[in-house]
């Protein structure tokens, strides 16, 4: 549902509201207590705005839905209390690696549009204002997409790794230092920021007497106050700093700020229970008087807090958690003299004294002296925020939808055609069973060698000198006619081989297949061994157009490495994979002894799938039938190109035929 952006013409809404007033809806998040404090300050700005105004104010990561509120707010402060750098990993790969800050932030679309969208739609709101850097993310697509129609706002409470605090989407961005203006009008283009008051309560910028505030805070008047916080949910290294300040005698009173984390609360007052200078505090309203009483603010999180004590007067230690866009902002800040930055408990007590001597000779802190009423506020801002934004024309969208669905389906199309984990699936579609044996009653046994290129001709000769014959490939190169020549001597024979399994090396596999047939004399129907790791989806594919088909084997072992534990029966085809050395050369020669012993013959992989098999009640003599399809010397000398080993497609008369089940 999209919104209609009203004009400023009085009409009657129902129940007598006017409709001149200003329906300003706020999208904060319960991630910290910096954003929810910066909308909060914000609706009291617009509650007291000259302009008739209505403010409404919802956690905007609970408006975008049941999976992405656990997920961005649970996970955020398990990662900052138990692993924190770990948030300095996830923070650093989103601010540098552009692809996954795009695919972080059509994730948070994905699951959070549509819900956000309706959520805003109920209200029915003239401005949109986000304080949360995830929220504005989602807003901003709605604004571009024109799901949402009215003008939209952010916040912006950093200094600095403004990577989603930043959106094209946002007509307004509202910006508390000078410093991030440059960087908001390079993501999200010009006039897209304006600088504004700090958004935090005016009580900070009241004027206070310190020595009042210690008194209402029962506090002592004497010595130096330090405010120890750690943020909202309590986190960084509180314990240590109050341990380190404990060493101080210039510090009077110390105050531990744990914020909602009841666990640290309770840790802390054990801890210092002896203590009479730390005072242990949860969550607070009384944050005015804390900083308006304390000499100095050391602080784990920094953001809004640190507005708050700058507007009020107080130096700011930055210790205890530099992670994330702590680390960042803080270094920032610090570069700018905004703040001091203690790497360790040494650097702290230095600073921490630093601040105390500043103090002594500017004389007493005034609350309220430094804040930059120069400024517009920013409920200004909101009431009369520019519609800026110029949405995505729909045929961008379109397009852009249409390109994605393509490329997705291209990638997947291409994974699955490179890859051989789904290959048992695709021999079924395809109906193409990988051949593993032959049903035969002779015994013999199909050996084939697989062997580098360069060293076939050397292990088909030492072969030979032992009276062996089998069928060789190589890693899917083209035989030369020497090499097949050779190969006719010896009574062996050449197997094509497709290439490795790799990426897009798949459409490679007609060709590959199609040159070594050529220079063996094969046509189609003819077998080819597959790579060791097995076929691709790709090469099942092509292979079966061009008429070729795979051998797996229902064995294959390396010919030095240990003889298979299951015993080989007749019809098996045993693939041996060589490295070319001598060494090889005796293991596949034990191999052919292990299988002698069980009464098994090894023999070339034509000698079966091309001759009808030998029934048992026979003579028993070799039927001239069985020999292996190799050409005679002399069609090789005369120059007839030599048969390969063709593929049986049926079973012969005397009942020979080929599986692929496994045995």
């Amino acid at each position: 549902m999209r919104l209609r952006h009203r004009n400023g013409t009085l009409r009657r809404l129902p129940g007598g509201a006017d409709a001149s007033v200003r329906r300003v809806l706020i999208l904060s998040a319960d991630v910290g207590e910096g954003h929810a404090a910066a909308a909060r300050a914000l609706a009291a700005q617009l509650e007291q705005a000259p302009d008739p105004t209505d403010v409404t104010v919802i956690d905007g990561l609970a408006a975008m839905g049941r999976v992405l509120r656990p997920v961005v707010e649970d996970g955020y402060r398990i990662q900052l209390r138990f692993i924190p750098w770990s948030y300095s990993i996830v923070y650093f790969l989103l601010e540098h690696v552009g692809p996954l800050r795009l695919l972080t932030s059509r994730l948070l679309c994905l699951f959070g549009s549509r819900s956000l969208e309706r959520t805003i739609a109920e209200h029915e709101p003239d401005v949109v204002v986000s304080t949360y850097p995830a929220v504005t993310v989602v807003l901003a697509r709605l604004r571009r997409t024109q799901r949402v129609s009215v003008p939209t706002v952010a916040t912006i409470t950093d200094l600095t790794g403004l990577f989603f605090w930043a959106q094209r989407g946002i007509d307004m961005h509202m910006v508390m230092y000078v410093e991030s203006m440059s960087s908001v009008e390079r993501i999200a283009g010009r006039g897209s920021v304006r600088r504004v008051r700090p958004l935090i309560s005016g009580e900070f910028l009241e004027p206070r007497c310190p020595l009042q505030a210690r008194r209402a805070l029962g506090l002592p008047e004497e010595g130096h106050m330090v405010v120890v916080s750690g943020g909202g949910w309590g986190v960084g290294d509180v314990e240590g700093a109050v341990r380190e300040f404990i060493r101080v005698p210039e510090a009077s009173s110390i105050v531990c700020l744990a914020g909602r984390n009841e666990h640290l609360a309770a840790k802390l007052r054990a801890r210092f229970a002896g203590e009479p200078r730390v005072h242990v505090l949860g969550f607070t309203d009384r944050m005015p008087e804390l900083l308006a009483a304390a000499d100095v603010l050391v602080h784990s999180t920094g953001g809004v807090t640190c507005l708050e004590a700058m507007a009020a007067g107080t130096p700011v230690v930055s210790y205890g958690l530099p992670v994330g866009h702590a680390r960042v902002n803080t270094r920032a800040m610090a570069a700018l003299d905004l703040v001091r930055l203690a790497n360790d408990t040494s650097e702290l007590r230095e600073h921490v004294r630093a601040s105390f001597s500043a103090a002594r000779s500017a004389g007493t802190p005034a609350s309220g002296e430094g804040a930059p009423e120069q400024h517009p506020a920013a409920a200004e801002v909101v009431l009369r925020v520019p519609s800026r934004v110029h949405p995505i024309p729909r045929w961008r969208m379109r397009a852009a939808a249409f390109a994605g669905q393509f490329a997705l389906l291209l990638g997947l199309g291409t994974w699955m055609m490179s890859t051989d984990e789904v290959g048992a699936l695709a021999t079924k579609i395809l109906h193409v069973q990988p051949l593993e044996r032959v049903r035969t009653a002779r015994p013999v046994v199909a050996v084939i060698a697989r062997a580098p290129r360069g060293s076939v001709a050397y292990v088909a000769s030492q072969l030979a000198a032992k009276g062996i014959r089998v069928t060789f490939a190589d890693d899917g190169g083209v035989p030369s006619p020497a090499l097949i020549g050779a190969l006719q001597v010896d009574g062996d024979e050449m197997l094509p081989a497709a290439p490795r399994s790799a990426a897009l090396r798949w459409v490679r596999t007609p060709g590959v297949l199609g040159a070594q047939a050529r220079a063996l004399g094969l046509h189609r129907h003819y077998y080819y061994l597959q790579p060791q790791g097995g076929c691709t989806v790709g090469q099942l594919v092509l292979g079966r157009i061009s008429g070729a088909l795979p051998v797996r084997g229902a064995v294959r072992i390396r010919a030095q490495g240990p003889l298979p534990q299951r015993p080989t029966r007749a019809g098996d085809v045993v693939v041996v994979e060589l490295d070319g050395s001598a060494a090889s050369v005796l293991g596949l020669e034990r191999i052919v002894s292990w299988l002698g012993r069980s009464g098994l013959e090894a023999a070339p992989l034509a000698s079966l799938t091309r001759s009808p098999s030998i029934s048992a009640s026979s003579s028993g003599e070799r039927a001239s039938s069985a020999a292996p399809a190799t050409s005679s010397v002399s069609e090789q000398a005369s120059g007839t190109p030599p048969s390969g080993v063709r593929a049986k497609l049926s079973p012969s008369s005397s009942g020979a035929s080929t599986t692929g089940t496994t045995v």
